[in-house]
């Protein structure tokens, strides 16, 4: 029986709209993995075992890869570097042949223990990115079973071109999808950074995220949705006429995007001459040719937390040296902006974390961790790119800023690295410009002091919302409250980028509100003049950047300034939208 009409609203990760019935998915986990015990006698035959099916994984993964690069390209392929990183963790292996060999458990459960104990530290890290890597981790684990027990899951059936709808989504799952077959994702985890999501923007699939699992566990595979992937709608057995109305959409959203496919080379620039440069936010595992492709003007954010995923081993000096230079030489004259670890107080790992936080929100995150904890680790991670400068235009930035102390003692840790390289007589960017985040309240209440004393400003708007609206975005029970066109993020945002002029250095917007349609006219409107985004983002954010105009926009932040909730901003700058950009108002 169909369940009754209804909209949901989701979370939009990927651009498009589907129409089709749903594709149940219960997804190819291990969570009844059963405890099994052997004994001491079979603990090399066991731990053989195990290393042969570690060995297959890693075929198999660096093949799936290749398969990959081949049909997409570099940038995605690379997704599954991290899971290559995984199985050859020596700290992960260790723990699986230690539940082995002390605790006397078969080979599966071993794996189990060690993958629940891993993901678990992955997603108690209070950066979004790195929470998605959790996912990553069970996926790995999931096909070490697989291979261990040489039980090949078999492959979802597909009767007609449907809805994928499922609790999660791994990127070896998504891969192995038949295209043809795939309408849509619908999914109950997940964010516009899980692999997942990066996948399906890729293959051109439309998906949303933050399905309520109650919806989830209520269809059929004989219920119809209509998943809009502009604006996170998911409409439940629609009527004829909301289905009509959506089928014209996807005929007109399909036309527009062939449009702005070929824009990539235009100017970002208001029609009254206000230009807002694209950057991009990139991983250590992209390619800087998808970047140059998108029309965007250099990398606005590089995190390097992917870098120190390896819980057992810290990387060396000479190893970031290599990733920044290799992606400072990709890059050429284009501005590469770094940003210093920022991994927060979580258990991620033992090598990085010294002691668990009651609340790693609040804690020792980004540069209270480097400058109070692990020194030892921003020393090496500054000697790198001091180094790596002088083979591009690199600038970097510290996360998590809240008094100017932080700023002050890192330019100080700076001015001994660049001595000590001196008498080493080693070459370095002698002059790296050093940026601040703007994140938290504190540090947009006293950014004219912190632009005194920074290079640029970079503001980190996923976080800065959180911490002003007192809102864990992740947290379902308080989700609503997090508003990026709340009047106080706007005033926030605006005392940043006076504190920017005033002292003449540049301001850059980072997080999902960068490539938030709806609030492009309010940025703009606000002063700033570039916006870091996801390469996929751009198209329709460029095209929006061209038919504003400055004046407009700085009015509507006026009055923006003035309203009472966040629902009357976004009411004002939809009503810009609409009249300016019509073509995109309903993307």
């Amino acid at each position: 029986m169909h369940i009754a009409s209804r909209i949901i609203q989701a979370t939009p990760v990927a651009p498009g709209i589907a129409i089709g019935r749903v594709k149940l998915l219960h997804g190819s986990g291990f969570g009844n993995v059963p405890v099994t015990s052997i004994d001491a006698s079979r603990v090399d035959s066991e731990l053989i075992r195990f290393r042969e099916a570690l060995e297959l994984t890693r075929k198999q993964i660096q093949d799936l890869r290749e398969r990959l690069k081949a049909g997409l390209n570099e940038h995605e392929a690379g997704i599954f570097d991290a899971h290559l990183l995984l199985v050859e963790d020596r700290t992960m292996v260790a723990e699986i042949e230690h539940n082995i060999s002390a605790s006397l458990y078969g080979a599966e459960y071993a794996v189990h223990l060690a993958v629940e104990k891993f993901s678990a530290a992955f997603a108690a890290v209070p950066d979004e990115y790195l929470q998605e890597r959790a996912l990553d981790v069970r996926d790995v684990g999931a096909r070490i079973i697989s291979n261990l027990s040489e039980k090949v899951p078999a492959a979802p059936e597909y009767d007609e071109p449907r809805i994928v709808v499922a609790s999660t989504l791994t990127p070896s799952e998504t891969v192995a999808m038949p295209r043809e077959r795939v309408l849509a994702f619908a999914v109950e985890t997940g964010s516009a950074t899980s692999h997942t999501a990066i996948l399906a923007r890729s293959l051109r699939i439309p998906a949303v995220v933050g399905m309520p699992r109650e919806i989830l566990e209520s269809l059929t595979v004989a219920d119809r949705l209509i998943v809009d992937g502009f604006s996170g709608k998911v409409i439940v057995n629609p009527d004829n006429a909301t289905l009509d109305a959506y089928r014209l959409k996807s005929r007109e959203a399909q036309k527009i995007y062939r449009q702005l496919s070929a824009e990539n080379a235009l100017k970002p620039m208001t029609t009254d001459g206000f230009v807002v440069e694209l950057v991009a936010n990139v991983d250590a595992d992209d390619d800087y040719a998808a970047v140059r492709r998108a029309g965007a003007m250099g990398i606005g954010l590089f995190r390097t937390e992917f870098i120190f995923m390896n819980p057992g081993r810290l990387p060396d000096e000479n190893e970031q040296f290599e990733i920044y230079k290799r992606l400072l030489i990709s890059a050429g004259n284009d501005l590469v902006t770094i940003r210093t670890l920022d991994i927060g107080g979580d258990k991620l790992s033992s090598g990085i974390l010294r002691s668990e936080e009651r609340n790693p929100f609040l804690g020792l995150r980004g540069i209270r961790l480097c400058l109070r904890e692990r020194r030892d680790i921003f020393v090496t991670q500054l000697r790198a790119l001091l180094r790596a400068g002088v083979h591009g235009n690199l600038q970097i930035m510290i996360p998590m800023v809240s008094c100017m102390d932080e700023v002050l003692e890192t330019k100080a840790i700076i001015a001994d690295i660049q001595k000590s390289l001196t008498e080493e007589n080693i070459p370095f960017a002698a002059n790296l410009p050093l940026g601040v985040m703007i994140e938290t309240p504190a540090a947009a209440m006293i950014a004219g002091a912190l632009a005194r004393q920074s290079a640029f400003f970079s503001i980190g708007t996923n976080d800065l919302i959180q911490y002003t609206l007192a809102t864990d975005r992740s947290n379902e029970r308080v989700g609503h409250l997090y508003r990026p066109g709340h009047p106080a993020v706007l005033r926030m945002i605006r005392e940043t980028v006076r504190a920017a002029r005033k002292n003449n250095i540049p301001v850059t917007v980072c997080g999902q509100t960068a490539e938030d349609m709806t609030m492009t006219p309010l940025l703009i409107g606000l002063g700033v003049n570039e916006l870091s985004m996801s390469v996929g983002a751009m198209p329709l954010v460029r095209r929006t950047i061209r038919q504003l105009a400055m004046r407009e926009c700085a009015a509507l932040a006026e009055r923006a300034l003035e309203c009472e909730s966040s629902e009357q901003v976004l009411g004002l700058s939809r009503e810009i939208i609409r009249r300016c950009v019509p073509e995109l108002a309903d993307m």
